[in-house]
């Protein structure tokens, strides 16, 4: 792996922390990235034409941000930066051939042990108001979706890593402290995404598990299982987690499950969705092709990504963007990274903040890499 891409990777974890401090390195370090790729992409004089259309969808945004929308050049380039930053990222790692798998694993173990200091040291801040009556930590990251979202991409292809060269303390050790994580943040989507990459690494040793196994010791699995679950949902309803779901259904008072699922699970996204959608389609043609601009505060973001690219850039740019998962080569993928991108996508309808966000979506784009090198 080129050493620029290893130091970039490695400066993730710092770079959001600059967030935190309200620092400008973040995209500016960022932008020299893009700069950089979209180069080495002309370069390498592969994918010349959707390059070209990247940039040139990039520069009708400009003008259509700066002179019809009127935002200011700041707001432009970053608007424009994260949407170009996962179609550019995938251009470039779907020709490069890498062993990622270690630099993944410290820049995970980085995350985890920022969080955990910042905790323990009392450094970070809540992830909630005081008024919300929800209790969480995100410690001296923004955000705890960008967070959740990045440790859970990751945990697939780290977990699976570590199993296979047998480091079964340290994978111990990633599974405790990501537990430990998803608990004081207090959010559905880092515990989802650890009991699914746990499941999918039983499953792998499903035969030496289970299958191989003696009537009377499958019989002790199962009981052993069932008492495990029913051990989780109890221990569950004592979590942040479950009580901040309670508060969310005790302000909405939902009536029905549609309700529930609308209020509670998806923390009111689709109310969201639906006023997002009434306001587009009351826009013009021009609205309806390049978006309404992603610093329009006439309507809240509905944090579903696939929602927020069509309502912000337009119809043109979620054609573009989508697109531009045809250039992933799926049959070079190994199952860890293929339950990375599902689970990162899921995030993506679900919670959102992953497409186009630049410190989450780099991954996406890395696992466009071909995985040749073992």
């Amino acid at each position: 792996m080129d050493i620029f891409i290893i130091i970039f990777l490695l400066l993730g974890p710092i770079l959001d922390i600059t967030v935190f401090y309200n620092l400008p390195f973040n995209i500016i370090v960022r932008g020299i990235y893009l700069l950089i790729i979209t180069y080495l992409i002309f370069r390498k004089k592969k994918d010349i034409k959707l390059l070209c259309l990247l940039l040139m969808f990039g520069l009708i945004q400009f003008v259509f941000q700066k002179f019809y929308l009127d935002y200011s050049y700041k707001d432009i380039m970053s608007n424009i930066f994260k949407f170009l930053y996962l179609p550019l990222s995938i251009l470039y790692f779907k020709n490069l051939k890498l062993k990622k798998e270690r630099v993944l694993s410290i820049i995970l173990f980085m995350y985890i042990g920022i969080y955990l200091f910042s905790y323990i040291t009392k450094t970070g801040a809540s992830a909630y108001l005081e008024t919300d009556g929800k209790t969480g930590f995100r410690g001296l990251f923004t955000s705890i979706n960008e967070f959740s979202a990045i440790i859970v991409g990751l945990l697939p292809i780290v977990s699976n890593y570590l199993k296979n060269k047998k480091k079964y303390l340290i994978l111990s050790i990633l599974f405790i402290t990501s537990i430990i994580c998803s608990l004081l943040i207090g959010t559905k989507v880092l515990i989802a995404g650890i009991i699914i990459t746990l499941l999918f690494l039983i499953y792998q040793e499903k035969e030496y598990l289970y299958d191989k196994r003696s009537l009377i010791q499958k019989t002790i699995i199962i009981i052993f299982m069932i008492v495990m679950i029913i051990g989780f949902i109890y221990l569950f309803t004592k979590t942040r987690i479950y009580k901040n779901m309670m508060v969310q259904s005790d302000f909405f008072k939902p009536k029905n499950f549609g309700e529930f699922f609308n209020h509670v699970l998806f923390n009111d996204r689709l109310s969201f969705l639906n006023i997002n959608f009434n306001y587009f389609k009351s826009t013009n043609i021009l609205n309806w092709l390049l978006g309404i601009g992603f610093n329009n505060n006439s309507v809240k973001m509905v944090e579903i990504d696939i929602f927020d690219i069509l309502f912000r850039y337009g119809l043109l740019g979620l054609t573009l963007f989508l697109y531009m998962f045809k250039k992933i080569n799926y049959k070079d993928l190994k199952s860890c990274d293929k339950l990375a991108l599902v689970l990162l996508i899921a995030i993506s309808l679900t919670s959102g903040h992953v497409l186009i966000y630049p410190n989450v979506c780099i991954y996406i784009g890395l696992l466009a890499s071909k995985n040749l090198v073992k």
